[in-house]
């Protein structure tokens, strides 16, 4: 197979999908490796160190057989019957463009964020870094807040998460920052991305509420309270809206709303995603931040740690055409639509057989 390893696209997006550790791993089952030019620069990979590899440098490499990305490919990158990994977000219908083009061009896809266990676990699930950058990025928020309110404060002295680079950077930064207590911050979920959050936390005096989903349906009752608020639960459409634009009213105007899941209208009904040039907006005079990539802050840590967790997919897709798992589109299908529908099927007969048992 003819791999290629394309530099990402969008803006401020650091990362690279594979280092050069594994891209050696791929050459040596003999597997031809593109690494296009600076693909790796963002995360303080050479392209001299991908050559050192195996890999071969070139100025383009969407004309490989397979492409192994971060995020969602240009439209205009995807060729006729190509194989493509990446971050897509296509099956909740949130970009449409992107599914029919992988249909119209019967691509071969697959999505990081729907390769699973037995159990329906993530495999591939940045979500630690994600919920380390987004409750860093809250607090620093919070901090500029206060201090346009005349506030004193000690957040107001840290920096954007990318100018750390690490996250050990990011945790030293806080434990020597002495951060007073007294901020109300609020966790939704009690996944990997909540727990990044935690974790975080315990470099300062701050204590984290955590409410699991089933203690959200109360979300009223802590709102007024609420200083940082961090949504970290997965949300499908159909499910209720855990904070209502109603209830934004019942907020402080300093408080900071943090999206982490980021579904547009989804968990947060006033969440639209954003980047790391617009970050924020205001709704009802409480301030969302709802960046769609926050792992790019902390590139190198998230890239080693992403090319990790997809390099025996990444395997099993080059040496396996029936491969499934996390397959989104095939030959002008949507084989991840077709796949629920029977899913849902079968519960759906398995309820009847236990109503008439």
């Amino acid at each position: 197979m003819i791999i290629g390893i394309p530099k990402e696209t969008k803006k401020n997006e650091f990362r690279v999908a594979l280092v050069p550790e594994h891209a050696a791993q791929l050459t040596k089952l003999g597997h031809t490796v593109f690494v296009e030019k600076g693909a790796g620069a963002g995360c303080k990979f050479s392209d001299v160190d991908y050559e050192k590899a195996g890999a071969q440098i070139k100025d383009s490499v969407y004309d490989s057989e397979m492409i192994v990305r971060v995020k969602e490919p240009l439209l205009n990158t995807i060729r006729k019957n190509q194989i493509v990994m990446g971050y897509l977000h296509i099956e909740k219908g949130q970009n449409p463009p992107l599914l029919n083009k992988l249909l119209n061009q019967n691509t071969t896809s697959y999505a990081y964020e729907e390769i699973k266990d037995n159990k329906g676990e993530r495999l591939v699930n940045l979500g630690v870094e994600a919920g380390i950058v987004g409750m860093y990025e809250g607090l620093r928020l919070y901090g500029k807040i206060l201090e346009r309110n005349n506030i004193s404060n000690k957040l107001k002295y840290l920096k954007p998460s990318k100018d750390y680079f690490s996250v050990e950077k990011i945790f030293t930064t806080l434990s020597k920052s002495n951060i007073e207590n007294g901020v109300n911050v609020y966790i939704f979920g009690k996944g990997t991305v909540s727990k990044g959050a935690q974790e975080i936390l315990k470099y300062s005096s701050i204590k984290a509420n955590v409410l699991y989903r089933n203690k959200t349906a109360f979300i009223e009752k802590y709102l007024p309270k609420a200083d940082i608020i961090v949504n970290a639960i997965d949300w499908y459409p159909g499910e209720p809206h855990i904070i209502k634009r109603d209830m934004l009213k019942l907020m402080k105007k300093t408080a900071v709303i943090v999206d982490i899941s980021c579904d547009t209208n989804g968990g947060i009904e006033t969440c639209i995603p954003t980047t790391w040039e617009n970050p924020t907006y205001s709704v009802e005079g409480v301030t969302h931040f709802c960046v769609d990539n926050l792992p790019s802050a902390i590139p190198r840590d998230a890239s080693i740690h992403l090319s990790e967790m997809i390099l025996p997919h990444v395997i099993k897709v080059a040496e396996d055409n029936d491969y499934s798992n996390g397959l989104m589109t095939k030959k002008g299908i949507f084989e991840y639509a077709k796949r629920k529908e029977a899913s849902e099927k079968f519960e759906k007969e398995l309820l009847v057989i236990k109503e008439i048992v």
